[in-house]
């Protein structure tokens, strides 16, 4: 799917990043944005995902997503739209990569016990309603977050996801980042994939911009889309 770009005409596809292709030699992980509705949650999951070494952030249905909150890691990320699930999860299959669902379910198992296999993506259910039946059919399993009181029913949306994101990078062995006193050094940025239609090369900020997204209603896999609202 397209994204759409402030003051320009609608481009085509974000083509794949170089050096993506499937079956890498090292377990890559990816981030799936699909029915998280507050900004702030999807700015903070940016920065998280671009700390913890995410090769691909994957958002579903929505042609402009919300970056409130990603303290300006946006111009690293790599980011693709896709219109449905569906087509989502076919793309991250080609890639080698399994769907974890992070969620409290039946199923899931606990996040320490690094239950993964390889390549994978990471997708959360929304804040206030969880995963939707399509996202749980998408999943090929589940991850869950121990916690250690009964003070609160479950976490926020971000701080699951930030948590999960973590665990995969010391299982995959991730190299960690060289650090300068009492930070991490920041990378240049970096040079954005080129547009097929005008040849321009596009910062992931150009690709960004400050609305929600939310899902419709649909029943089957391939049908459940977002839509967009107001700034």
């Amino acid at each position: 799917m397209a994204a759409e770009l402030e003051g320009e005409e609608e481009p085509s596809t974000v083509p794949r990043p170089a050096g993506t292709a499937a079956g890498p030699s090292k377990p890559e992980s990816f981030l799936l944005i699909f029915n998280v509705s507050k900004k702030q949650n999807f700015g903070t999951l940016l920065r998280s995902a671009c700390a913890f070494g995410v090769t691909e952030v994957l958002v579903v249905g929505a042609k402009k997503i919300a970056t409130f909150g990603n303290q300006g890691t946006v111009a690293h990320a790599n980011v693709r739209h896709f219109e449905t699930l569906q087509a989502a999860k076919a793309e991250l299959s080609s890639r080698g990569a399994r769907i974890c669902g992070i969620e409290i379910d039946e199923r899931a198992e606990s996040v320490t016990k690094h239950p993964f296999t390889g390549s994978t993506a990471f997708m959360l259910g929304n804040e206030g309603e969880g995963m939707s039946a399509a996202q749980r059919a998408a999943c090929d399993f589940f991850v869950y977050i121990p916690q250690h009181t009964g003070a609160t029913a479950s976490l926020n949306v971000a701080i699951a996801g930030s948590i999960v994101l973590h665990h995969f990078a010391t299982w995959a062995q991730m190299a960690e980042h060289p650090r300068q006193g009492e930070k991490y050094l920041v990378d240049l940025e970096e040079a954005r994939p080129t547009d097929e239609a005008t040849g321009a090369t596009r910062s992931m900020a150009q690709l960004l911009s400050t609305v929600s997204i939310f899902p419709t209603d649909s029943a089957d896999l391939g049908g459940e889309k977002m839509f967009i609202t107001g700034r």
